[in-house]
């Protein structure tokens, strides 16, 4: 085999087919793609079987993965945005036939930026080291703007690589943050202030002037301007990486729902900061309990102001610097503010004494992790929620003894239905239709056993059935996760609990009344949301103020039965 081509991808469907298509001349086609979401790998599927995923760790590592696994004697390096030109591909193949060959070759690269070609700015004259022999190159190491080193006597290329790196500024300033981002990761230099100041300036002069940029016309100013931008940028991010790093707080929502959501942020959190804090009220703390991600859970009572007092003493302790609040209280801010938090993120409804701040959309028309994520990136430009999943951890003897003490038999389908909600009457189906459901479900099926979940306050509403094992008022809320994890089936409204049972993948109906799934509903795929569709839904009120509750009035037993029965059937 004489020649391989190694591409890196990550999300390059506008680009990928263009440049697979340039590539018909290799023997073969390696991709390294670091988990793309779009269609990438779709596209790539039509060209090459040789398509492996790797976790990006620096651009030498991905690239030099794929060198590993080419098996041609010569190496091409190609990017993802790039085109061969019909010139290269006739000197390459020379190049490869003849035996007289040097061990590595530097590639002439014409860049287009907005859609013109760039002839100067310094960039006119770009050689990029792409093709070499396998046996004599390798990369640096660097994890960004990385190099070959090749082992023996190298020549150039003069016929074009085409680079449509930048079509629009868009692009431009998605590309400048990832890379910044990463240079300033791996640089650790000195005088960084006076860098921040006088760089940017001296490299749009070099650019515009000394390179003669401003022969390319506005494409060039704007280039240069964007490129003393990009200077500043990252000068800016070495600085803030030279902060000692004293880990992330985040002071956790008060609600159970809105708690089990935000579990899916601790790995990232962890990954991103190394050192993690979690702040919880005592009411929803069983839900962090056992996550290995979080280095210390501080568990109080949001409602004593002793237990305040020592929260706040123990992060100045601490001396955490970045903190982020979930739940939307001015005591939240200002429980950061007394504790010397000097980056505080949260709902800019929490408050003045937040310094970063997300404005929510009232009508609610994305989903409540979305708006975590914003709150989250007002911190830090690290983070990357694209595989983010909510996760509760169990303590394997604490599930024994709890699945034993609520009699929690193997033989039986389990079906737990938590019917009740503490936001209000407009989120609760009617509790005479839970009892017809619950006749119908022991009818249907033999072997099953439900249960129903509470608080002491839900006794109030009278459940007519001899056949449920009730367990409102019996269970703590770590009791409940546990009992969540080992049913078989869910039922319930949207509420904090159903959260539970979502962070489990656990098979669910879930009956939407005032709120809107679109909002706080669950996001695992193995469950049935049912609403109704009335013209004043979602309202998002705790009492319907027409008094009819016709959103939920208008969900029949029956809808709710057929969906249970085809989903029960399943499992």
């Amino acid at each position: 085999m004489k020649i391989s081509a190694v591409i890196a991808t990550f999300n390059e469907e506008k680009n990928i087919k263009r440049c697979l298509n340039s590539l018909d001349f290799v023997n073969e086609i390696i991709i390294i793609d670091s988990k793309s979401s779009d269609n990438t790998l779709k596209i790539a599927e039509s060209f090459t079987k040789k398509i492996f995923i790797k976790e990006f760790t620096g651009f030498s590592k991905i690239k030099q993965s794929g060198i590993d696994k080419a098996k041609g004697e010569w190496i091409f390096i190609v990017d993802a945005d790039e085109e061969v030109s019909a010139e290269l591909k006739n000197k390459i193949k020379k190049i490869i036939n003849d035996k007289k060959s040097l061990d590595g070759y530097y590639i002439k690269r014409e860049t287009y930026f907005l859609g013109k070609k760039i002839k100067y700015c310094g960039w006119g004259k770009d050689f990029q080291l792409r093709l070499f022999k396998k046996a004599k190159g390798a990369y640096d190491g660097k994890i960004v703007h990385e190099s070959i080193k090749v082992k023996g006597k190298i020549g150039y290329i003069k016929e074009p690589l085409y680079h449509y790196s930048y079509p629009d500024s868009k692009i431009y300033f998605e590309k400048m943050n990832k890379y910044t981002s990463l240079q300033a990761k791996e640089s650790k230099k000195g005088f960084l202030f006076l860098k921040l100041i006088f760089n940017p300036f001296f490299k749009f002069f070099k650019m515009y002037f000394l390179r003669l940029g401003f022969l390319d016309g506005i494409h060039g100013f704007i280039l240069s301007l964007y490129s003393s931008f990009s200077e500043f940028v990252k000068f800016a991010k070495m600085i803030e990486n030279n902060e000692p790093n004293y880990g992330l707080v985040i002071r956790t929502p008060n609600w159970i729902g809105d708690a089990a959501i935000s579990t899916a942020f601790l790995k990232e959190a962890k990954r991103v900061f190394k050192k993690l804090y979690v702040l919880a009220d005592k009411k929803v703390s069983s839900i962090f309990e056992n996550n290995s991600f979080i280095d210390e859970l501080i568990v109080f009572d949001k409602k004593n102001l002793f237990e305040n007092i020592k929260v706040i003493y123990k992060m100045r302790r601490y001396k955490i610097k970045i903190g982020v609040t979930l739940t939307p209280s001015f005591s939240s801010s200002l429980i950061f503010f007394l504790a010397g938090i000097k980056k505080r993120a949260g709902f800019s409804k929490d408050g003045f004494l937040l310094n970063f701040k997300f404005n929510a959309d009232k009508k609610h028309r994305e989903h409540i992790i979305e708006e975590y994520k914003k709150i989250f990136y007002l911190v830090s430009y690290e983070f990357d929620f694209k595989n983010n999943k909510q996760e509760i951890f169990l303590n394997l003897k604490q599930e024994k003894e709890i699945l034993s003490k609520f009699n929690f038999d193997k033989k039986f389908f389990k079906i737990i239905i938590s019917p009740f909600v503490q936001y209000g009457p407009a989120k609760m189906w009617d509790i005479k239709n839970v009892e017809i459901l619950i006749k119908s479900l022991i009818k249907r099926f033999k072997k099953v056993k439900i249960y129903i979940i509470g608080t002491e306050e839900d006794k109030k509403y009278k459940i007519l059935n001899d056949n449920i094992i009730d367990l409102r008022g019996q269970t703590s809320l770590k009791e409940i996760i546990y009992l969540i994890k080992n049913t078989n089936f869910f039922i319930g409204n949207d509420s904090g609990i159903m959260h539970i049972a979502d962070a489990f993948n656990i098979p669910s109906i879930i009956i939407f009344g005032s709120t809107s799934p679109l909002w706080t509903g669950p996001v695992s795929q193995n469950l049935k949301i049912i609403k109704s569709n009335v013209n004043c839904s979602p309202c998002f009120q705790k009492e319907c103020k027409y008094k009819t509750y016709e959103c939920l009035k208008i969900i029949t037993v029956e809808r709710v039965l057929k969906e249970a029965i085809e989903m029960i059937k399943k499992i």
